[in-house]
């Protein structure tokens, strides 16, 4: 293993700039990439309960 002679940064600094091809953030428009985040959770909410429902309906049947 190497040895360490204690010539590392003590702290970095990150400066982020924007990206030409990233399109500008608009308040007044929804974000599409939240929009789709949220039918997705939204699906899988749904799936989940849909699961849940029909896991309760067949133990709440009697048997024959």
């Amino acid at each position: 293993m190497a040895k360490r002679k204690g010539s590392a940064a003590g702290s970095v600094r990150v400066v982020l700039r924007p990206s030409e091809t990233m399109p500008t953030y608009d308040p007044a428009k929804p974000d599409a990439r939240l929009r789709d985040f949220v039918r997705l959770l939204a699906r899988q909410a749904a799936r989940k309960f849909v699961e849940a429902e029909r896991e309760r309906a067949s133990r709440d049947h009697l048997p024959d």
